[in-house]
């Protein structure tokens, strides 16, 4: 495993708590469906669809700095079953409840079970 250095380790854990922010507001997404006092979908929504150009460029260096842990690296190239998710919403967005339904049942999935992946391969880097 490599060694890191403090700025190294600080990108790697604000990308990592990223990640969790992101986690966080599909969650709350999904629950402010049916719970419809949760009044801030729509601009958390954004929010993700502003943070995932943040988590793209990120890719370009993490890449680099994980260049030989192959297992991190197909994690990284995994995001394009997210992306896919969410072109997909992007091209039924006008349609309430089939956005919706993709949030729910595509999109949010996708980022959960890729998330995980790539937490999975963090963890040893960021956990002391």
């Amino acid at each position: 495993m490599l060694t890191l250095t403090e700025d190294q380790y600080l990108f790697l854990k604000e990308y990592s708590d990223l990640l969790y922010t992101i986690d966080e507001a599909f969650d709350y997404i999904v629950k402010s469906f049916s719970d419809f006092s949760k009044t801030e979908g729509e601009r958390l929504l954004g929010d993700i669809f502003q943070a995932f150009p943040k988590v793209a460029s990120a890719h370009e260096q993490l890449s680099q700095l994980v260049r030989d842990n192959q297992p991190m690296l197909k994690a990284i190239a995994d995001i394009s079953t997210v992306a896919d998710q969410a072109e997909l919403l992007i091209q039924n967005f006008d349609d309430l409840p089939v956005r919706q339904e993709i949030i729910s049942k595509k999109l949010y999935p996708a980022f959960t079970q890729w998330h995980n992946n790539i937490q999975q391969e963090l963890n040893p880097y960021i956990q002391s």
